[in-house]
Parts: C-alpha cells; sequence; structure tokens
C-alpha cells in the first residue's frame, strides 16, 4: 500500500517537473519578441513584467536588444525626477533614447510604478515595432492618466500657492520590553525646502532621545543619549557648472560631549558636467571654510569648556551611472587653520560592475584618518559607556570594506511572475 502511494506521488511529481520543462521560456511575448534588459534598482519588477508582456525580460545586458537603465533624483517638492535611458544592442546599436517623467510626495507607491510602466511603455515602442510582434501592437490616445497628471506636478509660480515651498514633519516612537532590559527611543522632525531652478533653500531641525535600561547582577545601569539639530542651507544656481552655497547649524549632543556648537560657512562648489545630467553623472569639488563656536559639556582633553575656532573644507566626488554598472568615489580633506595638525582626511567608494554574463562584483568601502576629536572628554569613558556606546571614543582611524560576488547562470528570460507564498516568508521555514 505504501509503495503504491510512493510510486503515485513520484510518477506525479516525474510529470510536473515535465510539464514545466515543457513550457516555453517567452509564453506571453512569443520567441519573437524583443529582448529586454531592466536595470533598476528602485522598483517594482514583478509589476512591470505583469503589465507589459509584448517583450521577453533577460538576465544579463549581453543577452538584450535593449538595455533600460532606470534612475531617479530628488525634487524640490520631495518627489522625484525619473529617467529611462534606452539604449539599443544588437541590431539597435545607436538607437539610443531617453524619457524623463516626474512623481510627487503625495504620490503612492502605485501611482509611482504605474507612471514609471507607461513610460517604460512608451520607450520600448520604437524597438518593438521592428521586430516580428511590431504587427500586433496597437496605439490609442487617451485624455488624463498618470502622464497628464506627472504634467500637471510640474507647477508655474503663479499656479503655486505655496511658492515650491515644501513641509515635512516626522514623529517616530520606539518601545521595547523584555524582563531585565527595556529600551524607549524618540525621534522628532520638521523641514522646510524650497527648489527651483536658480535657488536652493533646506531649513530643518531635529531632536533624538533614547534611553536603554539594563538589570544587572550588581545593580540597574541606565544608558541615555541625547542629539538636537537645526540646520539651514542657501545655495545660487551659476549656469550649468557651479553652485554657491551659505550655511549655519546648531547641534548638541551627548555621544560628542556637545553642549552647544554653531556654525557659519560660505561655500562654492563646480560640476565638471552639466547640472542637467546629475541624474546619470556628476563630477563635483566643493570648497568651504567656516567659524565655529563650541560648547562642551564636560572639559576637553585640552582641558576647554568652550572655544572658537576657524576651519575650511575640500571635497571631491564622482558619481556615475552606466549601462556596465554604477560607481561614487568621494574624497574629503577638512582642518582647522589655527593648528593645521588637527585634521581629517575621508575616502569612501561604491562599485557594482559586470564583468560579463552573469557575474557581479560590488565594493564598498570607507577610510578615515581622524586627528580632529577636539571635543573629546578628559575623563574617558567607563567600561559600561564603552560596552553600549554612550560616547564616542578616541581613535586615530576608521574603516570598513564590503565586497560582494554573484554568479547566475540558467536560462535567460525572465518574464514569469509567481507570487504565490511571497507574503509568508518570514514564517516559512517554522511551518512549510
Amino acid at each position: 500500500m505504501n509503495r503504491s502511494i510512493l510510486t503515485y506521488v513520484f510518477s506525479a511529481l516525474v510529470a510536473s517537473l515535465g510539464f514545466f520543462h515543457a513550457e516555453p521560456a517567452a509564453a506571453q511575448s512569443g520567441a519573437d519578441g524583443l529582448r529586454v534588459f531592466l536595470d533598476c534598482g528602485r522598483c517594482d519588477r514583478d509589476y512591470l513584467r505583469q503589465e507589459i508582456t509584448f517583450v521577453n525580460y533577460v538576465r544579463d545586458r549581453t543577452a538584450a536588444q535593449v538595455h533600460v537603465l532606470v534612475t531617479g533624483e530628488g525634487t524640490g517638492g520631495g518627489g522625484r525626477a525619473w529617467t529611462l535611458a534606452f539604449y539599443g544592442l544588437e541590431g539597435f546599436v545607436g538607437m539610443d533614447d531617453q524619457l524623463v517623467f516626474y512623481t510627487t510626495q503625495d504620490d503612492t507607491e502605485d501611482t509611482e510604478r504605474r507612471a514609471l510602466a507607461q513610460t517604460f511603455r512608451l520607450g520600448l515602442v520604437r524597438y518593438a515595432a521592428q521586430t516580428p510582434l511590431g504587427q500586433q501592437l496597437e496605439v490609442t490616445q487617451r485624455s488624463g492618466g498618470p502622464l497628464g497628471a506627472r504634467r500637471q506636478a510640474n507647477a508655474k509660480p503663479e499656479d503655486d500657492p505655496w511658492n515650491f515651498w515644501v513641509f515635512r514633519t516626522r514623529l517616530n516612537m520606539f518601545l521595547h520590553a523584555e524582563e531585565r532590559e527595556d529600551t524607549k527611543s524618540f525621534r522628532g522632525s520638521f523641514s522646510a525646502n524650497r527648489t527651483t531652478d536658480m535657488w536652493k533653500i533646506l531649513v530643518g531641525v531635529s531632536a533624538n532621545y533614547r534611553e536603554d535600561r539594563f538589570e544587572l547582577t550588581e545593580g540597574t545601569f541606565t544608558n541615555i543619549i541625547r542629539s538636537n539639530a537645526l540646520d539651514a542651507r542657501f545655495i545660487k544656481s551659476v549656469g550649468e557648472h557651479v553652485g554657491l552655497g551659505f550655511g549655519g547649524s546648531a547641534i548638541s549632543s551627548t555621544f560628542r560631549n556637545q553642549d552647544l556648537t554653531t556654525r557659519l560657512a560660505p561655500a562654492i562648489e563646480y560640476n565638471f558636467f552639466p547640472y542637467s545630467e546629475s541624474t546619470r553623472r556628476q563630477f563635483t569639488v566643493a570648497y568651504s571654510a567656516g567659524f565655529n563656536s563650541l560648547q562642551y559639556v564636560e572639559p576637553t582633553i585640552f582641558g576647554k569648556l568652550d572655544e572658537k575656532r576657524v576651519n575650511h573644507a575640500i571635497q571631491s566626488s564622482f558619481e556615475v551611472s552606466e549601462p556596465w554598472g554604477t560607481s561614487e568615489v568621494t574624497v574629503e580633506f577638512s582642518q582647522f587653520l589655527d593648528e593645521p595638525d588637527q585634521n581629517r582626511v575621508v575616502l569612501e567608494g561604491e562599485l557594482e560592475i559586470r564583468l560579463f554574463r552573469g557575474f557581479f562584483v560590488s565594493l564598498n568601502g570607507e577610510s578615515l584618518l581622524i586627528r580632529d576629536q577636539i571635543y573629546l572628554p578628559y575623563r574617558g569613558a567607563t567600561d559600561e559607556e564603552i560596552l553600549v556606546r554612550q560616547r564616542q571614543l578616541a581613535t586615530d582611524f576608521e574603516w570598513q570594506f564590503r565586497i560582494g560576488l554573484t554568479y547566475t547562470f540558467g536560462s535567460i528570460f525572465n518574464n514569469v511572475v509567481n507570487s504565490r507564498f511571497a507574503g509568508s516568508s518570514g514564517g516559512f521555514t517554522r511551518w512549510f
């Protein structure tokens, strides 16, 4: 009896495997559909595959006829400007295109993905029209809809009662408790931003409080960390390559022994590429010099409770997003003018590149040479403060590095969406 049941189950499994193997890879769009590689870090790929079925989605750029690179950048109104760059491959070499659409801060995730799907669909038509499936495509016109809404989102000054000002407030609370420990955390912020072609104004204030309590064998230990910040920046556009800025800040932080630190500084930035290409590539050099007034909670390692210092900083950043991958490198140097030995050097970078079909390499690292911790308290940190990171510790350096290798092989097609059990991944291993 048991042997018969096992034989039946095994036969059914073999039959089901044969059924899946016989299913055509391009079931929806057909074997002659346009092969598309979708290169999108922040989009709903399953939704796009379900909505746009007249193409074949492939896993690797080298197997595609069209490479679609999707990038985005924040706008002044709190939304995003999305750029879709279409690169023609194989028989479409030289047929490149670029489409842009906008979403607002009020748009839901569904609204964003619908607008992305519509723009994605429009960009693919010129390529798909030259495939055997092109004769099956139809072009229709409709009024309003997602694209119409996107155009209306770019209000002219006479149409905008807020004159491009955007206000945002946030409040977060976190509570956690166990028998021998508990945590309370509160965070609040308020910001006011205004962005136009000529001016960029950013003003923000934030407050953070965290309290951790631990029941130890010798008593109770409580760890409290507070921080508050006020920041304001005014940036003027000067042509396609230059930006001028002036900013100020006020900060208090128990972690850094700062009772109140205020700073005022002008700045200038030069972009070797036009700012209009910022969603795809940037190469900037920025310089600032500022006045700092510093007041400390406890006397510092130099025996000071307050001081006034002038420092300057230069930063260079290179960012690029291309079909071969993405790269970002930033170098920064800062120092106090009255004590040049008190300085800091920061190098950070990120690289993701496709070496060949299915093989990706990602590198991410940061390295700091630190000589400017003038705020450190004289008394040092206790063992408890070190364990719970209640205070910043003295250090001459800091670094971190990550490397990732990914290799995928097998079928090049990526059309099918199957969402069964997608919502149960958290508890999947417990019961299935």
